[in-house]
């Protein structure tokens, strides 16, 4: 289901002017996406990403980036890899209890935004006992750009 060695190569999922998106592991049936998304403030943010060969040409040609976010207890994968190559910190929900030991890293913790993104983290349980779902929000022009996760009993 999902692939531990180092990436052979990425593939593109998404692409839109301030962002885009990347499977480091096209092979695997998990499909676990990364993405590079420019903030409010200008910087390019990492959320939950995984490494792979020349993922930088993709991410650098977005800007600076400002920092590496990890979005769920179980996302922490590259994040301190990330991290260590742009000299920035990870920035972790400050209900996350599992992550910053996974890390090698300098960590932040937040509870809603992180840093001058301009993105809203919330945490929400869909139906009780069954599954949350975290969402971020960023208005754009006259558009909500949102990314929801979803799994089962977090």
């Amino acid at each position: 289901m999902y692939h531990r060695a180092r990436s052979d190569g990425f593939r593109v999922i998404d692409r839109w002017e301030d962002g885009v998106g990347w499977i480091a592991h096209p092979e695997e049936t998990g499909a676990r996406a990364s993405h590079a998304v420019r903030g409010e403030g200008g910087g390019v943010w990492l959320l939950d990403p995984l490494d792979a060969p020349d993922v930088e040409s993709l991410i650098d040609g977005l800007g600076s980036v400002t920092g590496v976010v990890v979005l769920s207890n179980f996302h922490a994968r590259d994040a301190d890899v990330f991290a260590n190559r742009y000299d920035v910190p990870v920035w972790v929900p400050a209900w996350m209890n599992r992550v910053e030991s996974r890390l090698d890293a300098p960590v932040e913790r937040f509870d809603e935004t992180f840093g001058d993104a301009g993105f809203v983290v919330t945490a929400s349980r869909l139906l009780p006992g069954t599954r949350r779902e975290l969402r971020i929000d960023r208005r754009i022009a006259h558009c909500t750009f949102r990314i929801v996760f979803r799994r089962w009993r977090w």
